[in-house]
């Protein structure tokens, strides 16, 4: 059973929780040693600061009570996207939103109790994670650094111009010498990559995009350059080429391409090496963000074992879910229609003489379907009741229309009224499959969180910060809308 989400239609609550769980590690910002002291007790009004929403923690030995401040609050409201984050701040909406957070806080406690074991993909993910802000984080210093010793030159330099000066000052100090043969031998598997055309599909465009060089598998293991930070591998080189987003990546098609790519390689080498000397890790604002990282991925993994690998997915079960809400997989009476929408009238009126014709009408949308547009259509009331109707009314085989919409002007023949049916389990199994994955998820995901919530006995609700926060929310929340009056 997979252990990640499915798309689904589950309710708001789940897909808010889900949200929650994933977004960026920066939403979780470190406990004031303020607010790791014992926290009052449950049930009893704490003397908290104004900018503290709630404390949580489970009242166990050692394990650290957690901190939901105002600026926390606001900046996981607004990362969330409706439904699950409504459109206005309400005290009943801001509590829910306060819950959330207490339920993923809850969540972080729970796993905290156990050993994970990370999937080799996790722990690449996280490894790429660390390197990533290590680079970073050396990469703003020695921009700095560079900058100062140009002088005023440096200040109106961009980013990109003051990396390159960056880079070329770290080569003096490496002394690089490069393999030419091997470099020209590179040229030529990247100048062999296939690049997108404009009339290729996105599907298409992608995986040419994210195509790696074809290189004599010799060749990957053999020095390409020589430096003080150490010998440079081919295959160090096409492994930083796949790790680029591919919508970045650059044309190379020359060995003195390639060298500029080896460069980058060595620069990011000696940034590492720099900051492991400096033992960057131990930053708390970087320590900080990988420990919410491994809390995340394992939080994964406790929803993967106790939500979704929890969820039956086998015929049995589903045909009974099936049998179970029949109604809803009933299809409504429908009229098939051939519709087009023309730029104006004249043209709209012109094709409404052509599908006069039975004959005429389905040849048009069959060209057009294999011209990748899709004519014809079914409306069901629940769809377009206006439409519908009059459909009804008229019958198969009359022309509707030109009518003006927005679009522009619509024509319509009725092809033929489909009567109401039910939908047995072998057409709609896939569609049954998803609601039920859905629903269960969404059972099981809340079960999780009350146990979560359960097992942290000392919880304190700033009832009077949550108020303040409703009453005058910063920029970014929306006030709840006042209700409409007549006057």
């Amino acid at each position: 059973m997979p252990r990640n989400p499915r798309p689904n239609s589950s309710p708001p609550v789940f897909r808010a929780l889900l949200c929650l769980l994933l977004l960026t590690p920066a939403l979780l910002l470190p406990v004031p040693a303020a607010a790791r002291a014992k926290p009052a007790p449950p049930g009893t009004r704490a003397s908290l600061a104004d900018s503290v929403l709630a404390l949580i923690g489970s009242g166990r030995p050692g394990e650290p009570v957690r901190e939901i401040g105002r600026a926390r609050f606001v900046r996981a409201w607004s990362q969330l996207s409706p439904p699950a984050r409504p459109d206005s701040l309400t005290p009943a909406g801001a509590r829910r939103f306060l819950d959330l957070l207490l339920d993923k806080e809850a969540l972080g406690l729970m796993v905290a109790r156990e050993r994970w074991t990370w999937t080799a993909r996790e722990s690449a993910a996280f490894e790429t994670l660390r390197d990533r802000l290590v680079v970073e984080l050396m990469l703003d210093s020695a921009l700095t650094a560079t900058r100062i010793a140009l002088g005023p030159a440096g200040d109106s330099l961009d980013r990109q111009a003051l990396g390159l000066a960056a880079r070329e000052k770290a080569m003096e100090r490496l002394q690089p010498v490069y393999d030419d043969s091997l470099l020209a031998r590179l040229a030529l598997g990247f100048a062999a990559l296939k690049r997108p055309t404009a009339d290729s599909s996105l599907f298409a465009q992608l995986r040419m995009l994210g195509a790696s060089p074809q290189v004599d598998p010799a060749d990957t293991g053999r020095v390409v350059a020589r430096s003080a930070a150490g010998d440079f591998l081919a295959g160090e080189l096409l492994a930083s080429w796949r790790r680029l987003n591919p919508i970045y990546r650059p044309r190379v098609t020359s060995a003195a391409e390639v060298r500029e790519l080896v460069m980058n390689g060595l620069f990011e080498r000696l940034l590492r090496q720099e900051g492991a000397a400096r033992g960057l890790e131990q930053r708390p604002d970087l320590a900080e963000r990988l420990a919410n990282q491994r809390e995340l991925n394992d939080v994964s993994l406790l929803v993967g074992r106790e939500v979704y690998a929890r969820i039956a997915m086998d015929s049995l079960t589903l045909s009974r879910f099936h049998r179970d809400t029949e109604r809803y997989w009933m299809l409504p009476t429908r009229v098939r229609l051939v519709r087009v929408v023309l730029q104006n009238r004249p043209e709209a009126g012109t094709m409404a003489l052509r599908l006069a014709g039975a004959a005429e009408a389905e040849s048009l949308a069959a060209r057009a379907r294999r011209a990748g547009v899709e004519w014809s259509v079914d409306v069901s009331a629940a769809e377009d009741s206006a439409l519908f109707a009059r459909a009804l009314r008229a019958g198969a085989g009359a022309v509707l229309g030109p009518d003006e919409t927005a679009d522009g002007w619509a024509v319509a023949r009725v092809i033929s009224v489909l009567p109401g049916r039910g939908r047995p389990f072998a057409e709609v199994r896939d569609l049954v499959a998803h609601r039920w994955y859905g629903e269960q998820g969404e059972r099981l995901m809340l079960e999780l969180a009350a146990r979560a919530r359960t097992a942290c006995r000392a919880t304190v609700i700033n009832e009077a910060a949550l108020d303040a926060l409703v009453a005058r929310p910063p920029e970014g929340l929306q006030p709840a809308r006042a209700p409409l009056t007549k006057p």
